[in-house]
């Protein structure tokens, strides 16, 4: 996923306009999301129209191709940098104790940073890339070229073939972490893996339960849970309701599960959700996931670091 991704259309919109640098003066208006001309808006839209929404989409995915254009010059790639990071030339200049005015005419190519690193380091983008360009040096979690909308779901669906591939070439007995470990390897090694990656906002882990092995995507920049209802058991019975939910092929399983180990630890049915309840939470989920993801990342962090060091 990418820093544009939100719970809201209203939210997306937001985050694409400050990154396209437009200005919010009847930016509405302006972008077709409200028709009449001479009537002010007055309140909240009801719900965006999809044509301008998908608009600005094509022009956050056009101005993601310029990181991986090979004719793209110092000036304008820190300009990219910069805007991905949602700063100005002010905020820069503060944060490396330079003038407004040099920085300015870093991304006019009048001039050429000096510390080529610090830069890099602030805008969290490789030096090489800053100083040299080509998508050669994106590194696979990079968020400069993220893609949005329905060009970010064709780069995950690419990314699933492909993951599969990689799934089907796994060692006979390959446990849970071996298969994360060499998925990660290979999304960081392989250039058509790591570019589908990059683009997509994450890539495909795979995952062991007792339904079998499954693939779920991972994005590189998790989307904070939002919106979940009010819960009313405690932290222990939070992480049975995980575990099971995780484990059971089933909801009825999970939930039955969740019972039987809550009343083995003296809880009466008040501290667990009910079997209707549990139901709407993992649909709930499962839409969820669908759209953002699940956060893999520390799981295949371990994973790695388990096998890096054999």
């Amino acid at each position: 996923m990418s820093q544009f991704d939100r719970y809201t259309v209203t939210e997306e919109v937001e985050a694409m306009r400050a990154f396209l640098d437009i200005s919010k003066r009847n930016f509405l208006r302006d972008y077709g999301f409200v028709d009449e001309v001479d009537e002010p808006r007055k309140g909240r839209l009801p719900k965006y129209k999809d044509e301008p929404v998908k608009a600005l989409q094509e022009m956050v995915n056009q101005k993601a191709a310029r990181c991986e254009a090979p004719d793209t010059t110092v000036g304008e790639r820190y300009k990219l940098a910069r805007d991905y990071m949602g700063m100005n030339d002010a905020q820069v200049s503060r944060e490396l104790g330079v003038s407004r005015e040099l920085v300015r005419k870093w991304g006019l190519d009048m001039h050429r940073p000096s510390n080529m690193e610090a830069l890099a380091t602030l805008l969290n983008v490789p030096q090489k890339w800053l100083e040299e360009g080509g998508e050669q040096n994106l590194p696979a979690n990079s968020h400069l070229g993220v893609r949005v909308g329905d060009e970010a779901l064709y780069w995950r669906e690419q990314l699933y073939g492909l993951t599969q591939a990689v799934v089907a070439d796994l060692p006979d007995g390959a446990d849970e972490s071996y298969a994360q470990a060499a998925i990660e390897w290979a999304v960081y090694q392989t250039f058509e893996l790591a570019q589908a990656a990059r683009r997509a906002g994450g890539r495909w882990q795979i995952v062991m339960n007792e339904a079998g092995n499954i693939l779920l995507f991972s994005p590189w920049i998790p989307i904070p849970e939002h919106g979940l209802s009010k819960r009313f058991w405690s932290d222990e019975v939070e992480s049975i309701i995980q575990e099971e939910l995780a484990n059971k092929p089933s909801v009825y399983g999970a939930w039955e599960a969740v019972r039987q180990r809550c009343e083995a630890m003296g809880l009466g049915p008040e501290a667990y959700p009910k079997r209707i309840s549990l139901h709407k939470r993992a649909e709930k989920d499962r839409i969820r996931a669908e759209r953002f993801g699940v956060d893999l990342n520390d799981v295949v962090a371990a994973s790695v670091e388990k096998y890096s060091k054999q």
